[in-house]
């Protein structure tokens, strides 16, 4: 009961101190994005995240940071349950990866400004043509060892399972010619549920775990046959996940 109150009184006090946080880290990331100084950058997003993760008393536990490729750029897909899965990603690793993100969230004062300065995908899901066009758009980036980070399944899970795959992911990798990273996370949807509003609530701490899987190539599989592609990716995640804490 005591630590139920409390966590609903941290929870409170953490996203009141987090919001201009957040503004005041857009606004570096959004001069760092600008000047090109996307190391710079990546390192602004990953602090961000670690104090994020520090307030609310979550642990991340990662490992397979060696299966991300050193050169050449990759796609990440993993299993979305959570806001709280964005930071467990960012604070994995010190490389440059990227979000893709629902346009709306663009439209955030400073924090849209922030995303378009490190170059965060603006995903229209309602336009698939658009959708199409951005990742066209960023091909070229995969050439300065960019990784992007994409949710296959479209939106948050309101359970803690995965849902459905949709192709986007792996046709932008089939197309660009680069690998698809499996990325599990769990324990996320207790962090944070899907429609909830209190910040892990009823636990002093939690630890969410996140699992980097062996790359999977692109290049055997048929753009226009995804199919096995989608699956066998989605199985080894699935697997991964079952095994996984929690």
């Amino acid at each position: 009961m005591i630590v139920n109150f409390f966590t609903h009184v941290r929870s409170l006090l953490g996203i009141v101190f987090i919001v201009p946080y957040t503004a005041v880290c857009a606004c570096f990331v959004v001069l760092t994005g600008s000047l090109g100084l996307d190391k710079l950058a990546t390192r602004l997003v990953k602090g961000w995240g670690d104090v994020l993760l520090f307030i609310f008393g979550i642990k991340i536990v990662a490992e397979g940071e060696g299966n991300l490729p050193a050169r050449g750029g990759a796609i990440i897909v993993f299993n979305h349950q959570s806001h709280f899965d964005i930071p467990a990603i960012c604070t994995m690793t010190t490389k440059n990866i990227r979000f893709g993100a629902k346009i709306e969230l663009f439209k955030i004062p400073m924090f849209g400004a922030a995303m378009r300065a490190v170059g965060t995908l603006p995903i229209a899901r309602e336009n698939r043509t658009d959708v199409f066009r951005v990742y066209k758009e960023a091909e070229a980036r995969f050439a300065k060892d960019f990784i992007f980070v994409l949710a296959p399944e479209g939106t948050r899970q309101s359970e803690p399972k995965l849902g459905r795959f949709k192709k986007g992911p792996f046709l932008f990798a089939r197309n660009a010619g680069v690998p698809i990273v499996p990325v599990v996370i769990k324990g996320a949807h207790a962090v944070l549920p899907k429609k909830s509003l209190g910040i892990n609530i009823g636990r002093w701490s939690r630890t969410v775990y996140v699992k980097v899987l062996p790359p999977v190539d692109s290049k055997p599989f048929e753009a226009a046959n995804l199919e096995p592609f989608v699956e066998a990716v989605r199985v080894k995640m699935v697997e991964a996940y079952d095994k996984l804490p929690g």
